[in-house]
């Protein structure tokens, strides 16, 4: 694969090797690109930025060196020579003897399937790694990745305080993005990065992610502190300055009582101003006014609690009432007048009901 991709990229390339001109700093990167070479027209995101620097840092602390190099791949589209980065995640590479590194495709294969269920529309577009330049090592790397892509990019963050202050005077940031070429020097097809231009390109959520992150790490004073952490500080430090002038203004009255310091009338009246405003309860009216209220509150639920059990004892009363209207109106209708019973017959069973169902209204009343 990684053959038919060089024979590809050389007879496209066209060029010879009286036109190269490989940089001094390493033997795989070339100063410019041949004349008859069109860049490509690369975005780069702010998500792949802040992960690449996440990774970084995270690494390093957790290594507590910084000799250290980070890998990970380059997640986006392309349309033709506009290529679009908009996402990366990191890969794991392992020692094959000697310097050389070997991609661990078993777990990169797996990343990449779980961010296509996520991102279906990206795709892998390169890698990413550390460092000044490209170098062999880099290479070896590249050529491992190209049956991903045949024409990866290589996104490349220096992270020294020298290559941050030169980028912030240009008002740019301390990384290059290379394209691999084919070259073909002698008879022989060879692989060289070469620098590419990019721009950085941001939606709207995008921005909004970047200015909370930026303005969170200005409020932490570049620590490890969190958002909640700088608030809480905030409000210590404001607290704290408002005792000291508590114990300024009362020190002040104190030697006004005891004449030790000249009375000043305008700073008395905004002394008095200030008190004015404050609540002229004391303590102890304040425990009366607690008590109050907790009062109030337990008299209300007495009262919700009584009027609860009235209710409760009214409702035998008036199950008493409708039994006694039920049975007077069976005694009334069957042996009444015309029902054939005289007085010594089951009509004179009638009175005792009622006498009960008084009883029983007396004894609920």
């Amino acid at each position: 694969m990684a053959a038919t991709a060089s024979t590809t990229g050389a007879s496209a390339s066209g060029s010879t090797s009286s036109a190269l001109r490989v940089s001094p700093l390493s033997p795989v990167l070339l100063d410019a690109q041949s004349s008859s070479g069109v860049a490509s027209n690369v975005s780069l995101h702010p998500l792949p930025i802040l992960n690449v620097s996440e990774h970084l840092v995270r690494t390093r602390l957790q290594s507590s060196s910084d000799n250290v190099r980070v890998y990970g791949m380059l997640l986006g589209t392309q349309s033709g020579r506009d290529i679009e980065i908009q996402n990366s995640f990191e890969i794991q590479l392992a020692a094959a003897g000697g310097s050389s590194l070997e991609v661990d495709h078993d777990f990169l294969r797996s990343r990449q399937a779980q961010y296509k269920q996520v991102f279906p529309t990206l795709d892998v577009l390169g890698w990413y790694t550390v460092g000044a330049v490209p170098l062999e090592s880099d290479m070896h790397i590249h050529k491992q990745l190209l049956v991903y892509n045949e024409t990866p990019l290589l996104l490349q963050l220096h992270p020294t305080v020298a290559s941050f202050e030169a980028a912030d005077k240009d008002g740019e940031l301390p990384i290059n993005v290379y394209e691999s070429v084919i070259e073909m020097v002698g008879t022989e097809a060879t692989t060289f990065f070469i620098p590419t231009g990019y721009r950085i390109e941001t939606g709207e959520a995008e921005r909004i992610a970047v200015d909370h992150t930026s303005k969170a790490g200005a409020e932490s004073g570049g620590s490890d502190e969190s958002s909640m952490v700088a608030s809480l500080m905030a409000q210590y430090n404001a607290i704290a300055k408002l005792q000291d002038r508590i114990k300024l203004v009362t020190a002040y009255m104190q030697q006004v009582k005891e004449a030790k310091v000249p009375m000043d009338h305008e700073s008395l009246r905004q002394i008095k101003a200030v008190v004015s405003n404050l609540p002229a309860t004391g303590l102890d009216d304040l425990n009366v006014e607690l008590l109050r209220e907790y009062n109030d509150v337990l008299l209300t639920n007495y009262l919700t609690t009584m009027t609860k059990g009235v209710h409760t004892m009214n409702e035998p009363q008036q199950l008493v009432d409708k039994f006694d209207l039920v049975q007077s109106g069976q005694a009334e209708g069957e042996f009444g007048p015309g029902g054939g019973m005289g007085p010594g017959g089951r009509g004179a069973r009638s009175r005792p009901h009622r006498e009960a169902g008084a009883g029983i209204r007396a004894v609920y009343s």
